[in-house]
């Protein structure tokens, strides 16, 4: 596998975490650091791992299931760091029904040894623009 396979199956491997609502899958797919930061949508910065690892506990017992369709992915690699940028389409259902949402990603991962880990979640939900608004280039 290269380099981009391994990320891509990196970031896979991050959000099948995500959809199993499990925290010792998520905890698997990220760097055991202080270092690492998360930027949930709407939500301040999350740094370390203690912090991180909490916010994921939230969110799950939160939710019944959540389900993503990633759009076209971006991967960029620089030696022993890639980034990802990937829309995520999300159906969630949780106590107060079900709902859907878009959000813009970036991940990026460092390579420990074989593996990719996460360092960095950030997701900033898409507002949509209006119909007759041409798209910013």
């Amino acid at each position: 596998m290269n380099d981009r396979e391994a990320v891509v199956a990196a970031n896979r491997a991050f959000y099948d975490a995500f959809e199993s609502l499990e925290v010792g899958k998520m905890e698997s797919v990220w760097l055991q650091d202080q270092r690492i930061v998360c930027i949930h949508p709407g939500w301040r910065k999350l740094l370390g791992w203690g912090a991180v690892m909490t916010s994921w506990e939230r969110i799950f017992e939160s939710a019944f299931e959540m389900k993503f369709e990633l759009g076209e992915m971006d991967v960029m690699i620089s030696g022993d760091l890639a980034v990802v940028i990937v829309q995520e389409n999300l159906t969630q259902r949780g106590y107060e029904g079900i709902s859907r949402s878009q959000v813009l990603t970036t991940n990026v991962f460092e390579r420990c040894g074989e593996r990719w880990l996460m360092v960095v979640h950030h997701g900033s939900p898409i507002i949509q623009p209006e119909d007759d608004e041409p798209p910013l280039q």
